[in-house]
């Protein structure tokens, strides 16, 4: 340690495997090596850092994590960034002040764990803290919340250099030596909280050094590097050869889906207007506001929602603002909680803003606070008419919680304003037969027959084998 500097190295007898995450409130960076163990003359106490006021380290053995690895949990002042770099056999780790550049090593470094082997990359601990897009945080994260220090130097740097790359996921640090690629993904499972398909053919070693990028990134890479590909869907990754074909399969149940319904966009513009009589904070707040729709016409929504973000906080009691919020958000961003708070700071100066109260519900169907959605997806069909959207997203809702009968009745309430279309006749058919009615349900599967709505050849397959069931007949 020398003045505000710290350095902290971690000994091995071969190149060390390590995953680096960083945790926020305090701000965290947390290292885990794989494959590491104490050496005999080192204990837990031997291996913390000289008293300082720059970071503390908390160190433990994850024996029961496959592979097993230890976890170095340093606690850095916000004042302070870092890095981790290796050298040779051994992990340095140096702590400096935020507006410095990198230092070389300093003295009076702590030494610890030898590695034993060649080590396999190491998965994230199932508990780690999810990064961007986590309910939790975004909660935390009020309008006039500020981040400052090594972690706002982190985020400043995400911005620059990912922003325009389309690469905005968690950001992580890793080193794979010759791991099998089937481990390599096992990872990302862990990182990323998705279900992660890899086909059987997908064989080979990889080895790859990156440090502080995007996950997605990260992933890209290594598909480019194996000559894969990928596809996503319903919280899905499949990973296949490139020269080999994949197609989900579709069932008629999907045609309606709930998710599906999130594409609600609200086309509601907003009009800036200048006059005399406005006040300075609202004559500033049109302005971010006209910013912010250029930014959305060139698909920039994160720098969008931050100049609303801005505005609002100059102009709260405007609802069309914390509408555009709420529809970002939601839809372009997939960030449920954020959505929420705005739908509902919306309602606050507006309770029979339909569109807000459908906002609020869908964010909150997503994070399965089923009550409080029910509540306001009610509260979206108030008006006379009730939209569209609502009534077929609060259907849909309905549907997927065993609400039947709740669903029939608002399809039937939706035909009686605007008709029927193929996609409500389906959802119609479907909740018929899930509540036993069979007459009712043939009925409804052979209008959709005769409907003259041109399908696709699996729908039609599909309905014909429910009228040809035994239990139809």
């Amino acid at each position: 340690m020398a003045d505000n500097t710290v350095s902290y190295t971690i000994t091995g007898t071969s190149p060390p495997v390590y995953n680096v995450t960083e945790r926020f409130a305090p701000f965290r960076v947390v290292v885990d090596v794989a494959g590491a163990f104490y050496s005999k003359t080192l204990s837990a106490e031997k291996a913390q850092l000289p008293k300082n006021n720059i970071a503390t380290v908390t160190v433990s053995d994850a024996k029961e994590q496959v592979p097993p690895h230890m976890r170095f949990e340093f606690t850095l002042a916000d004042s302070h960034n870092y890095t981790v770099e290796k050298a040779g056999n051994d992990l340095l780790i140096k702590f400096f002040p935020a507006a410095q550049t990198k230092t070389p090593a300093q003295s009076a470094s702590t030494s610890t764990g030898e590695a034993a082997k060649p080590m396999a990359a190491a998965p994230a601990d199932s508990t780690l803290d999810k990064l961007i897009g986590s309910s939790e945080q975004l909660l935390n994260q009020v309008p006039n919340k500020k981040v400052t220090g090594a972690a706002a130097k982190k985020i400043s740097a995400l911005k620059e250099d990912f922003s325009f790359s389309g690469y905005k996921k968690q950001r992580i640090s890793v080193d794979f030596y010759k791991i099998d690629i089937h481990n390599v993904f096992r990872l990302f499972r862990q990182i990323t909280d998705l279900n992660i398909i890899v086909d059987e053919d997908v064989k080979g070693v990889l080895t790859l050094a990156l440090t502080d990028v995007p996950w997605d990134f990260a992933l890209d890479i290594i598909l480019n590097l194996m000559d894969l590909k990928k596809e996503e869907r319903f919280n899905t990754i499949v990973i296949y050869p490139s020269k080999k074909a994949f197609v989900w399969p579709t069932r008629a149940e999907d045609n309606l889906a709930f998710e599906a319904d999130i594409k609600v966009i609200e086309q509601e513009a907003l009009v800036i207007e200048k006059t005399a009589t406005q006040s300075d904070e609202i004559m500033q707040a049109k302005e971010f506001m006209a910013k912010a729709q250029n930014l959305e016409a060139k698909k920039e929504f994160d720098q969008a929602a931050a100049l609303y973000g801005k505005a609002f906080e100059l102009w709260p009691d405007n609802a069309k603002i914390t509408n555009r919020l709420a529809t970002l958000y939601l839809v372009n961003l997939g960030m449920n909680a954020k959505a929420v708070y705005y739908a509902k700071e919306s309602l606050k100066h507006d309770p029979k803003n339909t569109n807000a109260a459908l906002y609020a519900a869908i964010g909150s169907a997503n994070m399965q606070r089923i009550p409080e959605a029910k509540e306001y997806f009610t509260q979206s069909i108030s008006n006379s008419p009730p939209m569209k959207e609502a009534l077929l997203s609060f259907a849909a809702f309905s549907e997927n919680y065993g609400q039947n009968e709740a669903a029939l009745k608002l399809l039937d309430k939706y035909h009686s304003y605007y008709g029927e279309t193929l996609d409500t006749m389906v959802s119609k058919a479907r909740v018929l037969d899930k509540l036993t009615r069979s007459k009712d349900a043939t009925r409804q599967y052979r209008a959709i027959l005769a409907s003259g709505f041109p399908m696709r050849s699996d729908l039609k397959q599909y309905i014909e084998g429910r009228l040809a069931a035994k239990d139809l007949n």
